[in-house]
């Protein structure tokens, strides 16, 4: 033992000297289990009897620490488990290096408590009184759980197999039918007391009587003792204390802050009371605090606390309980209302040691052998312990089960016939909700997934929805197993015809053809104008014969985009040679509008016309129509420079001869190739960049004229009759001046074509060369619900009149309009209203209104045209209304109007660029749909 006065070794390497002394015993060896938690790094719990393993100790899960005192009758069993803290830390260091991040803390902790469990059991049965060591200052509630999880474990598991599998060894006829030396009677060691209380007598009596009150009502609530000592899973003491609080010793206390307390108490000593005598023998002192004595303390010694503290300590605790077993008293009065005798078997060290031998073999996992395998009832208790005392585990599926009831009962009530996945996603959520009024724990993650199963396969069993999504991006509410020839959202729109006379409701539109061809063909049978009004025939796709197809595209359009690059550097190009100011002012124009085109191309041949000046309202224009000039002859050059100095506030027009209608094409035209396939066509809309030769199955535009001039009346506007759905105020067109100042060719030319003029041109020009064309134009927006309204700049719309400037329309029709802009109307929704129609009167003038409109939107920036080879000339003194298409298409992707537009980013969603207007001399040779042939390859100036 050296300076220790107690023997410890490790079970079951006992040294022989201590089993000869522990032999001399007889039957009269009382074994006492320390069991509970620890907090240092040896896991010891013997600290409170003053005990310690060796220096070379390594603390494992199982293992059993044995101590004896010679001289006495107690042999302590020390019970290293998973609720020592440093047993806990290597068990979390060896899962965590297996299972890694998928470390799950639940299935942790149940295999930590059923293996605390197991050695428990084994402590209930080898031991004859168990001390339960506590590291807290309050009985620790848990434990009562693992009490009861304990009792079922030994009726429903243990007593299945101890009896029938000990009764073939020595240790059945010694353990009896109980297979236990006794009902154990167990105790309670709190290393901690209450730091608020007081350490007397009284204080720590009164904290023990009150814990034992609030144990003894736990464990007798919850059945743990009982009546009958057979049935008692535990036994407490009657009259006699079981709970003991270490009140006056630091158990594992830090030695480096003891030797620096002890060294601070050192240095402050107690000062004894200074009397008056003893001033003048401290005034000879050499210095303050010389020879200055200890005495004693003012506080008179309490020999019955000091008595106390003495006695008060775990050793005599233990004894007191020792010395019942010895005496034969142990079961006596054991639960502190009837007196019993029950079983208690005192063994020999040799006895005992048999007995420790076979149930550690079969409580403990991984010790048992082949012999005891063959025990059905033992096989059953190894494979289903851990399982069948899980009963948080079984607490949490009862619960995920109830709440998967509901949630299944909640989802199909709430599901209709048909429906699609958002409103499936919606009616799970919807469940899950009323999953988690019961389902609780980690089981519910798996619950919920199973839930979401059963749901999937009520849903895709006959109740699922087409969900093909329309060109609006609504879902199709057909039932996706049943065959339907056309898809139907159940979205209504409300939308008015190619003239606008007439609205009705359209269907959500699943196809391009149906948005901009298939409803405007509808509506125009139901339209009593649609079918009289004079409509411009845009070109379409003539196949050869029934073996078309649409055209394919690469991926990412390779050459789409070179052809893009190649059109962007042109006009770099051009205007390196214009001027240094004409460059400033075209690149502040460009960055005006938006796009990278000039807003002022040419088509066909030489222009005809040139432009001397503008008015006030046309300021904005000025520099792009100043480098078409420069693209005139050098004789239509020469008269612009000198209008321009006559007149900076006029459009200068050079007329031509009207060239003669030929009756008979030549040999070279009837013998020119055509470029357009007839084989494949264009699947999406016509484009700046589309391939030459492609063209549409239909038209997604349309120009018709619906009147003459003068069924518009500035003073009323657009009435009800005419065109439907208007907002209040927002039915007028707005007055756009434009100036035109003719010039003749040259005499000897005017002289010899003057017969061929009209008598009507020939008056014309003896009133004069100068005229002012009074133009009527309406950029219209509509919404999805019908309402149509004029705007009067890019971001405002038209109020009445007031809105009505004289050079309001000259900034719009200069200015980007955008595609899309927030409805007026008082909604809940924000409904988006989309450019569809513009609204264009034509003067009474010896001119035509040309227009070419161009529509930017689209990641890849598609500017969208009509697709005609030459714009349309519209006719004189005619009411003229070009709709849009409803939804544009690029090569082979739909481009979705945004669901919300920023004030700041209107043109986000697209915008029609500026400059759509152009002018030209009347020909009267050409017809309107006559005007793409070779023939009406006419030439103008853009407004």
């Amino acid at each position: 033992m050296g300076l220790k006065d107690y023997y410890t070794w490790t079970y079951p390497n006992i040294p022989e000297h201590v089993a000869q002394e522990l032999d001399q015993l007889g039957r009269s060896l009382v074994v006492v289990g320390i069991i509970g938690r620890s907090r240092c790094g040896l896991a010891n719990k013997m600290r409170a009897f003053r005990m310690e393993p060796p220096g070379d100790h390594k603390p494992a899960d199982g293992q059993c620490q044995c101590y004896y005192k010679p001289g006495t009758s107690a042999l302590l069993l020390h019970f290293e488990t998973t609720f020592d803290d440093a047993i806990l830390g290597q068990q979390i260091d060896g899962t965590m290096e297996q299972e890694g991040a998928a470390f799950d803390f639940d299935d942790f902790y149940e295999r930590m408590k059923c293996r605390f469990l197991r050695m428990m059991l084994l402590a209930l049965h080898v031991c004859h009184i168990v001390v339960y060591v506590e590291t807290g200052q309050t009985f620790d509630l848990s434990l009562v759980t693992i009490l009861q999880l304990m009792k079922f474990a030994r009726e429903q598991h243990l007593m299945q197999f101890l009896p029938s599998l000990l009764k073939e060894t020595p240790a059945g006829a010694l353990l009896g039918e109980k297979c236990r030396l006794c009902t154990p009677r167990i105790l309670f060691l709190f290393e901690n007391f209450p730091q608020d209380d007081a350490t007397t007598k009284e204080c720590v009596s009164a904290c023990e009587f009150q814990t034992e009150d609030s144990i003894y009502e736990f464990l007798r609530h919850n059945q743990i003792i009982t009546n009958s000592s057979s049935s008692s899973l535990l036994a407490l003491p009657n009259n006699k204390q079981f709970v003991f609080y270490n009140a006056h010793e630091q158990l594992h206390a830090d030695r480096l802050l003891q030797s620096i307390e002890l060294l601070n108490l050192d240095m402050r000593k107690v000062d004894v009371k200074e009397e008056d005598d003893d001033l003048e023998v401290l005034e000879l002192a050499p210095f303050e605090g010389f020879v200055k004595s200890y005495g004693e303390s003012f506080e008179k010694t309490n020999y019955e606390e000091q008595q106390y503290k003495e006695e008060h300590t775990a050793w005599h605790f233990l004894q007191r309980h020792i010395q019942d077993a010895l005496l034969g008293c142990f079961d006596e009065g054991s639960f502190k209302q009837v007196p019993q005798k029950g079983q208690l078997q005192l063994l020999s060290a040799h006895e005992w040691h048999d007995c420790m031998g076979e149930l550690h073999k079969l409580l403990l996992p991984g010790a048992a052998t082949q012999d005891h395998s063959r025990n059905e009832d033992y096989r059953l208790f190894l494979q289903t312990f851990d399982e069948s005392l899980n009963y948080e585990k079984k607490f949490w599926t009862h619960l995920c089960e109830i709440g998967l009831k509901l949630g299944i009962a909640a989802y199909k009530k709430a599901a209709p016939a048909i429906y699609g996945s958002s409103m499936h996603q919606q009616l799970l959520a919807d469940a899950i909700i009323a999953f988690e009024e019961e389902g609780r724990g980690p089981p519910a993650a798996a619950a919920i997934a199973k839930m979401s199963e059963i749901c999937l396969r009520h849903w895709q069993d006959g109740r699922q929805q087409c969900e093909q999504l329309s060109l609006r991006s609504q879902p199709c509410t057909q039932p996706r197993d049943m065959p339907h020839d056309k898809h139907s959202s159940g979205v209504i729109h409300v939308s008015s015809c190619n003239c606008g006379r007439t609205q009705g409701r359209r269907e959500d539109p699943f196809s391009l053809q149906q948005a901009n061809y298939e409803f405007y063909e509808h509506m125009a049978k139901m339209c009593n104008l649609c079918g009289k009004v004079k409509q411009f025939k845009l070109p379409i796709f003539e196949p050869s014969n029934n073996d078309y197809r649409a055209a394919a595209f690469e991926v990412a359009f390779p050459l789409l985009h070179a052809e893009r690059k190649n059109a962007e550097l042109e006009p770099e190009e051009e205007d390196e040679e214009l001027p240094s100011g004409d460059e400033e002012e075209q690149q502040h124009i460009t960055e005006s509008n938006g796009c990278s085109q000039p807003l002022s191309p040419t088509f066909g041949s030489d222009l005809n016309m040139s432009i001397a000046g503008f008015g006030v309202s046309l300021n904005e224009s000025e520099p792009c129509f100043e480098q078409e000039a420069d693209s005139t002859s050098e004789a239509e050059s020469s008269s612009s420079a000198t209008s321009s100095v006559e007149s900076n506030n006029e459009l200068v027009l050079q007329l031509k001869e009207p060239a003669k209608k030929q009756e008979e094409p030549s040999e070279e035209s009837s013998s020119a190739p055509s470029l357009t396939s007839t084989t494949e066509y264009l699947p999406g809309l016509v484009h700046t960049l589309s391939k030459v030769g492609l063209l549409p199955l239909f038209p997604s535009w349309s120009l018709a004229c619906v009147g003459p001039s003068s069924i518009y009346s500035h003073n009323t506007g657009l009435q009800e009759h005419f065109q439907s759905g208007f907002l209040s105020g927002a039915n007028f067109l707005l007055p756009w001046d434009v100036q035109l100042r003719l010039v003749h060719a040259p005499k000897h030319y005017h002289n010899s074509h003057q017969p061929h003029m009209s008598k009507k041109q020939q008056r014309y020009r003896k009133h004069g060369d100068r005229m002012v064309l009074k133009i009527f134009v309406g950029f219209e927006y509509e919404c999805s619900r019908g309402h149509r309204f004029m705007m009067c700049r890019p971001d405002r719309v038209l109020r009445g009149g007031a809105d009505i400037e004289r050079d309001t329309c000259s900034k719009m029709v200069h200015t980007n309009m955008p595609l899309y802009y927030p409805c007026p109307c008082r909604s809940q929704k924000n409904y988006l209203a989309q450019l569809m129609r513009i609204h264009v009167v034509t003067p009474k003038a010896p001119v035509n209104i040309i227009v070419d409109p161009k529509v930017c939107m689209g990641k890849d920036k598609y500017t969208f045209t009509l697709g005609s080879l030459v714009p349309p000339r519209l006719s004189q003194s005619a009411y003229w209304i070009l709709r849009l298409p409803y939804v544009y298409q690029g090569d082979d992707a739909l481009i979705a109007p945004p669901e919300k537009l920023e004030p700041d980013e209107m043109m986000a969603g697209g915008y029609l660029l500026a400059g759509m207007f152009g002018i030209a001399e009347t020909d009267p040779t050409l017809d309107l749909n006559d005007q793409g042939s070779a023939s009406g390859l006419g030439t103008f100036t853009r407004i």
